[in-house]
């Protein structure tokens, strides 16, 4: 599952605002409400394998499950209107306001434990980051953003020892960072599930490896398979010690075109 907790600093906890100035009476809850439109729609359809937590405040936390959520719709007004209701249940405990929607007391360290509780692996989405590109991200993420304004130093001090994810120098919407956070996690997973593709076929296992080196140096990751390991037989006996360099196919084109401009046309019949 993915998670995102949604920092609010000027949101209400109380339900005494109007729906109709989500910017201004209601201390920004239109990014808030973008961002859970950004975590949670696609086309026709919902995800359901997120869970989007809003802290308010450093007082109140609403809570959204994805498989439970129900009434959810792309406009902000309505979405505004179901926090509105889980606030006005609001009790000591933790309850559900509407079908997939929880509401409770929690402050940013009691949600940081649940995370950890529950086996998430926390990061904190920040500017100066370590590009994400460049980062492993686990499975069952959990990435902690601010809303219009900056991380609090208090918050600072409790995120401090969680990884820094960056997704450029430019400062995004809170509800951009979550689209590009998605799509990045969904090319990641369709690259897992993705058969490699033949690129290109040499005989001798040290070009191969100079063709490896080659495009890995160009951010385009390399399966090296061979029939025969040369180590057993080290000649070239009927295509026997055949290297095959495999690529994934949105790399492809960009592959050959490396090795046509540095080596040679690729081969592969």
């Amino acid at each position: 599952m993915r998670r995102f907790v949604l920092l609010a600093h000027k949101a209400p906890i109380s339900p005494e605002f109007t729906l109709n100035d989500l910017p201004g009476g209601a201390g920004r809850l239109d990014v808030l409400c973008r961002g859970i439109g950004a975590a949670f729609f696609l086309s026709h359809d919902l995800r359901r394998d997120v869970e989007v937590s809003l802290l308010i405040q450093d007082e109140v936390q609403i809570r959204l499950v994805g498989e439970k959520v129900r009434r959810l719709n792309p406009d902000e007004r309505s979405t505004a209107a179901l926090i509105k209701h889980a606030l006005e249940k609001l009790d000591e405990e933790e309850v559900q306001s509407t079908p997939g929607i929880f509401v409770s007391r929690r402050t940013l360290p009691e949600v940081l434990d649940r995370m950890f509780q529950i086996g998430a692996h926390p990061y904190v989405l920040h500017e100066d980051g370590k590009p994400i590109d460049e980062s492993y991200i686990s499975t069952d993420p959990v990435f902690f953003l601010s809303d219009h304004e900056d991380f609090s130093d208090s918050e600072q001090d409790t995120l401090a020892d969680l990884p820094r994810i960056s997704l450029g120098r430019t400062a995004l919407h809170t509800s951009q960072c979550i689209t590009i956070v998605h799509y990045l996690l969904d090319r990641l997973a369709d690259d897992v599930k993705a058969d490699l593709v033949l690129c290109h076929k040499v005989w001798g296992e040290p070009k191969a490896l100079l063709i490896k080196g080659l495009l890995a140096d160009c951010d385009v990751p390399v399966n090296l398979v061979t029939h025969v390991p040369p180590s057993i037989l080290p000649f070239t006996v009927d295509g026997l010690s055949e290297v095959r360099i495999m690529v994934r196919s949105r790399d492809l084109e960009r592959a050959r075109a490396i090795i046509s401009d540095y080596f040679e046309e690729p081969v592969t019949e």
